[in-house]
């Protein structure tokens, strides 16, 4: 469904050009069948119907008109009108009917009856009347119809657009009623046909029942949005009506060929109930368009509000003159038609809206004639000029060089031809958009210019500060704002802005983001404008609407939506359209793509201060770490600590005590980097704090929690093992707070030291001081004692595998004749080659404290 709907969305433009052929050629076939058709014979007087009992109905002469061809054949007021050309007049529509049939300047038989009771038979001379008010509406229709669609077509996307081109559609299918027969071979023809009389008679009547509602709607939408349109139990109500017409106008539809007086009747009441909402409507139109010119401050605004209130009172002057003057000038249409054909002048209506349109820029149309006329007289002129000139120079060089070459110079030239044509062309429309489009041809040249500067700008702000000087500066733009993703909220944010009320200023990047995604396929170049934002923004959009914005223009990098430029109107007073908007696309981009090299520059500059810090951080934490080995006698020891990044989280020490005592001490932090860095750092000041002789590692690690339960960060902790080795005594006290066992190698027998005890941080004392457990024992020669974190342990490879315990344990047994620092050297290596080109997820520590032999 999504891609049928895409490819509906994709091809709308096509479609709608197909649509408007087939109405253009039903209007120019009803423009036809008005003038040569549905032509009514007239005999310059009228016949008037008359009960003469309950199922007959005689047809008297009146208003005969003097000198008329009636009154030449002998025919007065009064006189009884019984037969045409051999049809006995029981029906005036069928008898009109009959009488249409004689051509213009030929006799119709009339069979009389006097007002004496004498009957006699007389030969009329038929004129033909054309209804002036019909033609000047299907002409009207056509107008409106093509109109439209240039509109249409400068911006397919536009609110305004499709409701004018909507206007137009409905005016041409309301003209179709004129196509049901009013003649003989019209008659026959719909009646052997009656899918296509249904369908004509369905369309004509939509476009009878919504005219009325679509007018009104768009005159309400038509200069500015006005508050009532935008109320959506409004467009419903105006929907709901136009079906309600709709639905009583099919329902006439099984009566259509009939010609009794009940049908016509209907027909007329119909018709007359629609003259009647249309009179509303227009009356509610005129009524909108002086309110608005009354309350326009701005005089340039003021004046198509004029032009096009003007165009309704000539309107309402034809109508009135019709209604009112003309019935006293003439007694009858039939009499004195000249009296009526005035009604022609409301072909001027839709003419004065195009000139309004095209003079004022309304509705963006001057694109689509400059590309449909000016463009294309200019290409066609430098074809025929070409034409001429290789015609010419090849008849010439013929000439000379003999009618057998005349192949190879034709050749010759035409390939000269069409080698500079495209130049030439170039060079022609290049001229004709500075000659007649001025502002167009300055905003290509601003542009271009900003697009090929903004490339070299460093610097965000000098980027922004170079945009506004470009389009408030150079294009004169009177409203013009930027805004950016400065913040993973997902909103776009104000941080630059030209005449603006509202400093405060933000866009939901993923609404335009969608938007732009899903109109991509349909349009090469989709903006956002004022049509859309209520839609799009919610209660935003008052902010854009009061704001006077009216095109939002994204920036893109790779189809990403980095911010958007709003535009409010150029200083013409017209929207940004069409080839505006390619323009300003254009020069988006570029601007997008400086924007985020500038991001990328400062990031990469404060990415590079950042290591320079962190280097230098990893240095101040390595010198936190014992600097050398102390040297005790009886003891090989050996420690390292590897950050998984530059700092890390793993902490080992070594406090010496009068060269007879020394702590062990190795942490782990609860994550990792330079947050870990800190506890890390505040662990060491507590643990080189406390540990002082006569201290036990159980009543150092009581303190340190004491103090670290309430410095930590909820969540964190730090697991430590301490332990005092006493050279004297030969004895080593351990304490865990639930840190990795320590691991005893003593000949080919590995044993586990777990002594009870919780992370630091995670009880405020009581629970950590009872779960706390020391443990203390004699050493032997040749023992090996091995402090380990967590991150030897968990080293991980490509297939996510564990080093684990078990490897470390064998590798501490088979390497137990060598020294500390041998045996760290052997199961590093071992976990490099574990590895392999796995990243190092956790940092390691490690501390293998050997007694000597």
């Amino acid at each position: 469904m999504n891609k049928f709907k895409a490819f509906l969305l994709k091809n709308k433009v096509g479609f709608v050009k197909l649509l408007t052929v087939f109405l253009a050629i039903a209007s120019i076939t009803n423009i036809y069948i008005s003038l040569k058709v549905n032509v009514t014979s007239n005999d310059e007087c009228l016949w008037l119907g008359e009960k003469i009992n309950q199922d007959s109905t005689a047809y008297f002469f009146r208003n005969v008109k003097v000198n008329g061809v009636s009154y030449n054949a002998g025919i007065r007021d009064g006189d009884q009108l019984l037969q045409i050309n051999d049809y006995v007049v029981r029906n005036d529509q069928e008898a009109q009917g009959v009488l249409n049939l004689v051509d213009e300047g030929e006799f119709a038989d009339y069979v009389v009856k006097k007002q004496d009771g004498s009957i006699f038979k007389t030969k009329v001379l038929i004129k033909k009347l054309i209804s002036f008010g019909t033609l000047t509406f299907n002409i009207s229709a056509l107008f409106w119809l093509l109109i439209g669609f240039l509109v249409f077509i400068a911006k397919p996307e536009g609110k305004q657009q499709k409701l004018f081109y909507l206007l137009g559609v409905s005016f041409v299918l309301s003209t179709l009623f004129n196509l049901f027969p009013q003649t003989a071979e019209l008659f026959q023809f719909f009646n052997d046909h009656p899918f296509l009389s249904t369908l004509l008679f369905a369309a004509s009547t939509y476009g009878t029942a919504s005219l009325p509602f679509v007018f009104l709607y768009f005159i309400w939408n038509f200069f500015k949005p006005i508050k009532i349109a935008q109320i959506r139990w409004v467009r419903i109500l105006f929907i709901i009506l136009s079906v309600i017409l709709f639905l009583y106008g099919v329902s006439l539809l099984p009566y259509i060929f009939e010609r009794s007086d009940y049908v016509m009747s209907k027909i007329r009441s119909y018709l007359t109930l629609m003259s009647i909402v249309s009179s509303i409507t227009n009356i509610t139109a005129g009524i909108t368009l002086l309110v608005l010119y009354f309350t326009e401050k701005n005089k340039q605004s003021r004046k198509p509000i004029l032009i096009i209130l003007l165009s309704f009172v000539l309107a309402l002057v034809v109508l009135i003159y019709l209604s009112t003057i003309a019935p006293v000038l003439a007694d009858t249409i039939f009499n004195s038609p000249e009296y009526y054909t005035p009604v022609i002048l409301l072909v001027l209506v839709p003419i004065i809206f195009a000139y309004a349109i095209f003079k004022y820029h309304l509705l963006d149309m001057s694109v689509v004639i400059m590309n449909t006329v000016f463009y294309s007289i200019a290409t066609a002129s430098i074809v025929a000029i070409y034409f001429l000139a290789v015609y010419g120079l090849g008849h010439s060089l013929s000439g000379f060089f003999g009618t057998e070459s005349q192949g190879i110079i034709a050749i010759f030239l035409f390939t000269i031809f069409a080698i500079r044509f495209q130049s030439t062309k170039d060079k022609a429309l290049k001229f004709i958009t500075q000659k007649f489009y001025p502002e167009q041809f300055a905003y290509e040249n601003v542009l271009v210019k900003f697009s090929n500067d903004i490339s070299i700008v460093v610097g965000i702000d000098n980027i922004l500060n170079l945009t506004i000087d470009t389009f408030v500066g150079s294009l004169r733009i009177k409203k013009f704002a930027v805004l950016l993703n400065e913040n993973k909220s997902g909103q776009l944010i104000l941080v630059k802005q030209f005449g603006f009320k509202h400093t405060h200023c933000e866009l939901d990047k993923n609404i335009i983001q969608k938007y732009i995604d899903d109109n991509l396929e349909i349009q090469k170049y989709p903006e956002l404008s004022r049509e859309n934002f209520e839609i799009l923004f919610g209660k935003k959009a008052e902010i854009l609407i009061e704001e006077d914005i009216y095109t939002i223009v994204p920036l893109l990098v790779k189809s990403k939506v980095i911010g958007v430029l709003l535009f409010g109107l150029k200083y013409s007073g017209s929207q940004f359209s069409g080839k505006d908007i390619e323009l300003l696309y254009a020069a988006g981009n570029q601007l997008a793509i400086a924007i985020e090299n500038a991001r990328l520059y400062q990031s990469e500059v404060e990415k590079i201060s950042i290591e320079h810090d962190l280097e230098i951080a990893r240095k101040i934490q390595r010198g936190l770490l014992p600097a050398c080995v102390p040297y005790l006698n009886g003891l090989d020891i050996c420690g390292e600590m590897i950050p998984a990044m530059h700092v890390g989280g793993d902490y080992y020490d070594l406090i010496n005590l009068n060269n007879k005592k020394i702590f062990v001490a190795v942490a782990d932090v609860s994550g990792k980097g330079l947050s870990a860095s800190l506890y890390m750092t505040k662990l060491q000041t507590i643990t080189q704090l406390y540990c002082k002789d006569g201290s036990s590692p159980k009543e150092i690690l009581i303190e340190a929690n004491k103090i670290l339960y309430d410095s930590l960060e909820p969540g964190a902790f730090i697991t430590m093992t301490l332990a005092l080795f006493d050279i004297e005594e030969k004895t080593v006290k351990i304490c865990r707070a639930g840190h990795l066992p320590v691991f005893m190698v003593e000949g080919d027998e590995v044993k586990s030291i777990r002594p009870k005890g919780i992370a630091l941080g995670l009880d405020e004392n009581k629970l950590f001081e009872s779960n706390l457990e020391e443990v203390e024992f004699d050493f032997r020669s040749g023992q090996i004692f091995s402090f380990l974190s967590d991150g030897f342990t968990e080293t991980m490879n490509e297939k996510n595998e564990l080093f684990g315990e078990e490897i470390i344990l064998e590798l501490l047994r088979k390497n137990a004749h060598s020294s500390s620092s041998e045996i760290f050297e052997k199961i590093n290596s071992e976990i490099i080659k574990f590895r392999q080109n796995a990243d190092q997820h956790d940092d390691m520590t490690m501390v293998i404290v050997k007694v000597k032999q």
